[in-house]
């Protein structure tokens, strides 16, 4: 279970990816991927689920705070099971985000 992030200021890059699962024990370090990191619209934001098992409610509010420090740009929620696309789409959540 853990948290990382690649910022790739040359692209306008950023990715906060989360191996295992994804519940309250992250938030410290979910939020840590991204609070130092000033909005910019030109700034691509991805959080990658390709390595995550499981998420529970508070990660939905995880992703929504994330959302509202990027709120000039849509997030991009990439490489999502289909158990996570379940989640997110029985929360809604892809009329805020990007899922795939």
């Amino acid at each position: 279970m853990s948290v990382t992030q690649k910022l790739d200021r040359n692209n306008n890059n950023l990715v906060i990816s989360i191996t295992g699962s994804f519940n309250f024990s992250e938030h410290p370090g979910f939020r840590d991927s991204y609070r130092d990191i000033e909005p910019d619209k030109n700034l691509n934001v991805s959080v990658d689920l390709a390595n995550t098992e499981y998420m529970d409610s508070s990660a939905l509010g995880m992703l929504l705070l994330l959302d509202e420090h990027f709120s000039d740009q849509r997030i991009n929620i990439i490489n999502c099971s289909d158990y996570i696309k379940q989640v997110l789409n029985i929360a809604n959540f892809e009329l805020k985000f990007n899922i795939t």
